[in-house]
């Protein structure tokens, strides 16, 4: 995300949340503490998503051990939802000063979503296999 142009911006945004603060007052460990905090919470949902699917779901095509289908459909609903949160939740309520870039600053979360969910259908079956 810090390679992007906007910056943490969006993770300002989502710790401006949590505080009831506009997000230019929002520090910089704040903004990455809930940046990373919102990962950890996201793998804990996607891997319950997965246990709950893997019930339902047919399992008898897996990854290193991880069912195929719970996984991608828990890796894609993880993802959407981190993303559709912040888009249509946060950054409204709490975009404060930032929100004549609202559009600049949701697109970014969309990438770094995307790249989250991405690197955890890849990396899921990998880690798994080194457990």
């Amino acid at each position: 995300m810090v390679t992007q142009d906007e910056g943490y911006l969006p993770a300002y945004v989502a710790a401006a949340g949590l505080t009831r603060a506009d997000p230019t007052s929002v520090s910089r460990p704040l903004a990455v503490l809930v940046h990373h905090v919102t990962a950890v919470v996201a793998a804990l949902l996607y891997g319950a998503v997965v246990a709950v699917l893997s019930f339902v779901l047919p399992t008898a095509i897996s990854l290193n051990g991880v069912p195929l289908l719970p996984h991608v459909i828990g890796a894609a609903g993880v993802t959407a939802f981190v993303y559709f949160f912040f888009a249509r939740i946060a950054m409204p309520r709490f975009g404060g000063s930032l929100q004549d870039r609202a559009d600049e600053i949701v697109r970014q979360w969309a990438l770094t979503a995307f790249i989250f969910g991405t690197a955890l259908a890849l990396f899921v079956p990998v880690l798994v296999t080194q457990i």
